[in-house]
């Protein structure tokens, strides 16, 4: 049955009820917005209370996003320019920095190249290590301000004295030839033909080939002191005798 249109009757009631519906209508509880956009403007804010807002696509901010509270990322997050974070920042998973990244923590520098540096101490990328005057290589050798340690083990102090291993069985060496160092049995300290040496039972004072040996047994001559015919002295009562093996006795 098709509305007829009564002259006698007014429109007006009509037009009140369906404006009164329009006022009391909330269209944004239900609403979509097409292909033209939505866009609110001049100092206009979008305030949600109580609610949320999805995005299934791309959210776009050209600006600043101020977030206050948990923020939570599930899947790759991409973060193309500098980075600043202030406050506790805990990794519970591996930490990957891509190749040619480098690693900054106060003094710590992490190089992508294998160096590193730690306040003063500084790593090379071949794994040498050096603060201040100390270095030590990977090699094994090392150096201490004025004291140096080689592969062999040698300690050099300055330019005139070096601990040797390798000589004998442990020496310290002069530049100047003179050694002090142990054998199986003795320990020993020598310059040119001249030498003391000491062994657990006696004791030796050689030069150039003669020398005074003492033992449990007394003192005794040996070599050139023991064979060549010693200066003499007047005047003084004898009160000591060598014999022909070199022993020196106390006359009673």
């Amino acid at each position: 049955m098709g509305l007829i249109n009564n002259p006698n009757q007014s429109d007006i009631p009509d037009i009140l009820r369906r404006l009164r519906a329009l006022e009391n209508a909330a269209p944004m509880n239900n609403g979509a917005v097409g292909r033209g956009g939505f866009e609110v403007y001049d100092g206009g804010v979008i305030t949600i209370s109580n609610g949320g807002l999805s995005v299934t696509g791309t959210a776009t901010i050209l600006g600043t996003l101020i977030a206050s509270g948990i923020i939570n990322f599930t899947g790759v997050v991409t973060i193309s320019g500098p980075l600043t974070v202030s406050g506790l920042t805990t990794v519970t998973n591996n930490l990957v920095v891509a190749s040619g990244g480098k690693i900054t923590a106060g003094t710590i520098e992490l190089n992508p190249d294998g160096s590193a540096k730690f306040g003063t101490m500084t790593i090379s990328p071949t794994g040498k290590i050096t603060t201040g005057t100390a270095e030590i290589n990977p090699d094994g050798s090392a150096k201490f301000g004025n004291t140096n340690i080689d592969t062999a083990g040698r300690v050099k102090v300055g330019s005139s004295m070096t601990l040797d291993p390798t000589v004998s069985s442990g020496a310290l060496v002069f530049s100047n030839g003179a050694q002090v160092f142990t054998d199986a049995t003795t320990v020993q300290m020598f310059k040119g033909g001249s030498v003391v040496q000491i062994d657990s039972s006696s004791a030796k004072l050689q030069a150039t080939g003669g020398y005074v040996n003492v033992d449990s047994a007394g003192v005794r001559l040996d070599g050139p002191l023991r064979n060549s015919s010693p200066s003499t002295i007047t005047g003084v009562s004898p009160n000591l005798y060598m014999d022909g093996n070199g022993n020196i006795k106390k006359i009673t």
